[in-house]
């Protein structure tokens, strides 16, 4: 019997800080944290082709580039299509391969910059993986206070990863309770994320382009998540779907005072698999 691919799948984002800038630490179904290459590059200023093409052609990290679905927004629709993503725990590496003295003289103090701190972040991200508490405890008592507030709010990242894996064992119990009242179908889940993704990115427009659209999206979905209080949306259930439709539809025009409203606001509430 031939073994199945397993394929990849983005389940959770962690927005945090970087210079001013904010980016976005995606978790994975297999319980890893990743990072959009082109964010990271874009930010540098280098050609994301290029370093995709350096990083495949690198034996020692070419299997933590990887490629899953994304949600991209292009022009007034949502497209879901391939995007690569690199693996935090390579990206020490990598940036360690860039030599800042063969960049443009424009962006060679830029790529020097996140040489230097972008690898100490990913280190910040998987230090407990790595340390045991008490040799952290130790590290941490000679370190900046601005980098033990760093390593400790990537300490919670990383538990909310670890407290994933128990959400997974009980989402059946929970679908299970919530038998007796239908959940939104394939459709609408499908309505629901598009919706947010608009809402996202008009977010975007909003803030003047000072906030990645990473990171826009991720907030448009946690505030959805929030207001409805669902640990994924996809568990909204069917008799809610004409007030979360209200909801982001507000949300949208909020953010665009007098926009028409993009058409799947108002197609209807997706009763139909068909």
């Amino acid at each position: 019997m031939p073994n199945q691919t397993f394929e990849r799948e983005l389940i959770q984002d962690f927005p945090f800080e970087f210079y001013g800038a904010l980016y976005v630490a995606h978790l994975a179904n297999d319980r890893q944290f990743y990072i959009r290459l082109a964010d990271v590059c874009e930010g540098m200023g280098l050609d994301t082709e290029g370093q995709r093409q350096r990083i495949n052609n690198d034996e020692a990290i070419s299997d933590k580039l990887v490629v899953m679905k994304a949600d991209t927004v292009y022009q007034n629709t949502i497209r879901r299509r391939d995007v690569a993503f690199l693996n935090i725990r390579a990206l020490p590496y990598w940036l360690g391969t860039i030599d800042a003295k063969r960049v443009k003289p424009e962006i060679h103090e830029t790529v020097v910059r996140f040489k230097r701190s972008f690898a100490e972040t990913a280190w910040q991200v998987y230090r407990s993986d790595l340390m045991p508490p008490e040799v952290l405890a130790e590290m941490d008592a000679y370190e900046r206070s601005e980098r033990v507030e760093l390593g400790q709010a990537m300490d919670r990242i990383r538990g909310v990863a670890k407290r994933l894996d128990q959400l997974e064992g009980r989402m059946t119990a929970i679908e299970a309770r919530m038998s007796s009242e239908a959940i939104i179908n394939v459709r609408q889940q499908w309505q629901i994320k598009t919706m947010i993704e608009f809402v996202g990115e008009a977010l975007y427009e909003s803030k003047g382009g000072k906030m990645p659209k990473t990171q826009c999206h991720a907030l448009a979905q946690n505030d959805f998540k929030r207001q409805f209080q669902l640990p994924v949306y996809s568990l909204l259930p069917a008799s809610q779907m004409a007030e979360a439709v209200n909801y982001l539809a507000q949300r949208y025009q909020h953010l665009k005072p007098g926009a028409k409203l993009p058409q799947i606001f108002t197609d209807g509430n997706q009763q139909s698999l068909l």
